[in-house]
């Protein structure tokens, strides 16, 4: 078939891209016998020749619609040459007139050294076997433009010789295509390798080689079946040949064995029959997505053991989990039967379902938006939703996760705390007449009246302890259908209040007919006793039920208030016997602290234990604010109280004589390395820093060691509480000589003003002093300190300069 014929310009790039042998070209024929063929022989032969001349017409027609140069070129039987024709688009293409004389030389000289060998060879071996001619091949034209041509040519045998035509094409385009095309397959980030029809290797980029930890060079020409014949009987191996047969690209993942690893392939056919691959190593994503899908399970798992109902929903899919809390919360029997379920349904109201979602949409969740939902039934309850949205791990789907706390119970619990927390309030503000009460036989009666303000139980009695008697002092019953008559009971009686005396807390009958005693109660059934201290009971009663762990808790507390009156009342008469006794006023000033300091510890610590069980009920609870913050503060101001009252108890004791040493040895280094440790929370708590220090061996002393430990927390504490943020406080003992051992603590903290030192020592003095005083405390510790060095022999100094800090020297006999 004629080349020209079969050209079709519109196939032109199809047949730059895949080479299709039918095309000829200039060069082919330049190398086969243009050189030395005079133009004038031609014009001679075509002028004798009158079908050469039409041809010639023809050719020359058909160059103007042409791609290219097209020519034709003939070799003679005893290897004469001939041109028979050059088409004009030569000047164009290559920027050469296409004058046959000296044509192919210029031309040979145009294309770059690097590349003109293997032109001229490829050249001589058509000439020589006759056979078809392809040679892509650099051209410099004169004006230094380089371009690329694809030269080819087809031999026609014929009885005179053999006739070449050819083509030579601008293939510029394309190299560059294909330049840029390897520099981009060499630069990105996956691995790419190229098979032909027979599944030999055609490229392997950088990334591919270190994929395979193989060479390009070692991989072009074999097949990929025997570099990797693990893939045999594979998906690989399905896939890949199912994509050559059908010409259809394919995407799959698939974990490879022999590289541990998962990868990402895709597959497209090339247009020369073979296949492109792209490998992206996507083990770590698919390993991240198996934890996700662990944790999930994990998750899941959790979810049902959670009294909140959990679900997760599409937009697509509606609900497509949810937790057995959340089935059971809206009344279905199974999961499948929830997902059956119209969503709208869970809803009382179908139009608050849409405001919930629109607000969902608007902030990307809910957070605790209180609901009235429906149960399958038809019933109502309120919850608390809270929802947001979650991206899957693919990125190609968005969930709706969500979670409902019925809020029933809740609310029960609020209103429960908020009742104790109006008994609570009740019971101080109705205390505080009775703290007032002046004399003993006004107290019960107040007792009474509080009783009634803050309780309300139907039996309401109070007796005190007169001598060996408890005698009744009010008694009020309300609602009873029979009420007993009280009377005076010795205090050895079986009585449930002189159970709550000598137990020293409250003590509950649930059934008087458990008392060993002959006494009538009438329709009473339970019976609560409430010590007074020493001074008698409180004991309420009803007919019928039990009392409420808080109650029995404030009760202690508003028989802990009568202890503090009684007692106080009993300390006032008996100090005013004591002044009238008293030799000395610091006779009885010992006298009212120690007296002061053990009847208030009783109340006290009801006190303290009545806030620390309010404080874990809120806890368990779960409940915050003003309630807590209450329960906190009382508790620690109580503990504040008894630290004070210790402090009281211990100088009345060291004031009054009643402190007695122990003369053992003690070990001085271990008691303040001791100390220390006991108090390096609360410095660490202060940001202060503590820090010990003191010889290698052991200080032995002679001296009583709880005095010794008395002395250092006391001087430790002191300095911390004196020193701000960011500062030191560094303690230590030494032996100061054989028979005097010195302890030092020294602070960075706030000093002590020059005319204040003088009285740091006495009892209630503090440096700033008055309510808007700035550091808490009794202003006993230092006293403590100097009455105790004193009695074990020693001397204590003091050096300190306001802003800079103070040192505390004892010094202990040995």
């Amino acid at each position: 078939m004629n080349l020209f014929h079969a050209l079709d310009p519109t196939h032109v790039t199809y047949l730059l891209v895949f080479g299709a042998g039918a095309v000829g070209g200039l060069l082919g024929l330049m190398a086969f016998g243009f050189v030395g063929r005079p133009a004038e022989t031609r014009r001679r032969e075509a002028a004798s020749d009158g079908r050469q001349a039409a041809r010639d017409a023809r050719l020359e027609a058909l160059t103007e619609t042409m791609p290219g140069v097209p020519y034709e070129f003939r070799v003679g039987p005893d290897g004469e040459q001939s041109i028979a024709f050059i088409g004009d688009g030569a000047t164009e293409l290559l920027g050469l007139a296409p004058e046959p004389d000296g044509f192919y030389e210029r031309f040979v000289e145009h294309i770059p050294e690097s590349h003109r060998g293997e032109f001229l060879r490829s050249v001589e071996e058509a000439v020589t076997t006759r056979s078809r001619w392809r040679q892509e091949v650099p051209f410099d034209r004169p004006d230094g433009e380089r371009i690329w041509l694809l030269g080819s040519a087809e031999p026609d045998l014929q009885e005179k010789g053999v006739l070449f035509r050819g083509l030579l094409l601008n293939i510029t385009e394309r190299i560059d295509e294909e330049r840029r095309r390897e520099q981009v397959i060499r630069r990105v980030t996956d691995a790419i390798v190229e098979v032909d029809a027979e599944w030999c290797f055609t490229l392997v980029n950088d990334q591919a080689e270190a994929l395979y930890g193989m060479k390009e060079e070692h991989l072009l020409g074999r097949t990929l079946w025997d570099v990797f014949p693990r893939t045999k009987g594979t998906r690989f191996e399905e896939e890949y040949r199912r994509v050559m047969r059908s010409r259809e690209p394919v995407r799959f993942e698939e974990h490879f064995e022999r590289m541990g690893a998962w990868f990402d392939i895709q597959i497209y056919p090339n247009p020369d029959g073979g296949l492109a691959f792209y490998f992206d190593d996507v083990t770590e994503r698919k390993e991240r997505e198996e934890q996700l899908r662990e944790r999930e399970e994990l998750l899941r798992s959790i979810t049902e053991n959670v009294s909140e109902g959990i679900y997760r929903s599409t937009s697509e899919e509606g609900i497509v989990y949810a937790n057995s809390a959340f089935v059971e919360m809206f009344g279905y029997e199974s999961r499948d039967e929830l997902r059956a379920a119209d969503p709208s349904t869970f809803y009382a109201d179908p139009a608050e379902r849409e405001a919930l979602y629109r607000q969902e949409d608007e902030q990307g969740g809910l957070d605790r938006v209180e609901v009235q939902f429906q149960q399958n039934d038809g019933s109502t309850f309120t919850g608390l939703l809270s929802t947001q949205q979650v991206d899957a791990p693919d990125g190609n789907q968005v969930y709706n996760d969500g979670a409902v706390t019925e809020i029933t119970q809740r609310k029960r619990q609020e209103q429960m705390l908020k009742s104790r927390r109006r008994k609570i309030e009740a019971l101080y503000r109705a205390t505080s007449g009775l703290l007032s009460v002046e004399n003993r036989d006004a107290v019960p009666g107040r007792i009474a009246e509080v009783l009634q303000e803050v309780f309300g139980f139907p039996l309401r009695h109070i007796g005190l302890a007169e001598g060996e008697m408890l005698v009744p002092k009010k008694t009020v019953g309300e609602d009873l259908s029979r009420m007993p008559e009280p009377k005076a009971q010795p205090l050895s009686e079986d009585l449930v209040a002189t159970r709550a005396i000598q137990a020293g807390e409250a003590v509950v009958v649930e059934s008087t007919g458990g008392l060993e005693n002959d006494l009538d109660y009438g329709t009473l059934s339970t019976l609560a006793g409430i010590p007074i201290g020493g001074h008698g009971a409180v004991v309420v009663g009803k007919e019928a039920g039990t009392f409420d762990a808080l109650d029995l808790r404030l009760l202690e507390v508003l028989g802990g208030y009568g202890t503090l009156v009684l007692g106080r009342l009993e300390r006032e008469e008996r100090l005013v016997q004591a002044r009238e006794e008293a030799e000395e006023a610091a006779q009885l000033k010992s006298a009212m602290l120690a007296n002061m300091s053990h009847e208030v510890r009783t109340p006290l610590m009801s006190m303290i234990g009545s806030a620390d069980l309010l404080r874990e009920d809120l806890e368990e609870a779960g409940l915050e604010g003003e309630p807590a913050d209450m329960a906190e503060q009382i508790f620690r101001s109580g503990q504040r109280l008894r630290e004070t009252l210790d402090s009281v108890l211990e100088l009345s004791r060291l004031e009054s004589g009643a402190y007695t040493l122990d003369d053992d040895s003690a070990y001085l280094d271990v008691v303040v390395r001791e100390v220390a440790q006991e108090l390096n929370l609360r410095a660490h708590e202060k940001g202060v820093r503590l820090e010990v220090g003191g010889p290698g061996a052991s200080v032995e002393a002679g001296l009583d060691e709880t005095a010794v430990r008395r002395i250092v927390r006391n001087l430790v504490e002191n300095a911390i509480k004196f020193t701000p943020e960011g500062g030191k406080v560094q303690v230590g003992v030494e032996p100061e000589d054989e028979e005097t051992a010195l302890l030092a603590v020294e602070d960075t903290g706030v000093g002590i003003a020059e005319e204040a030192r003088e009285d740091i020592f006495d009892a209630f003095k503090q440096e700033s002093e008055g309510l808007d005083r700035e550091y808490e405390g009794s202003g006993l510790g230092l006293s403590i300190v100097d009455r105790l060095t004193t009695m074990l022999g020693g001397t204590i100094e003091v050096e300190s300069e306001k802003g800079t800090g103070t040192r505390f020297a004892v010094r202990l006999p040995r």
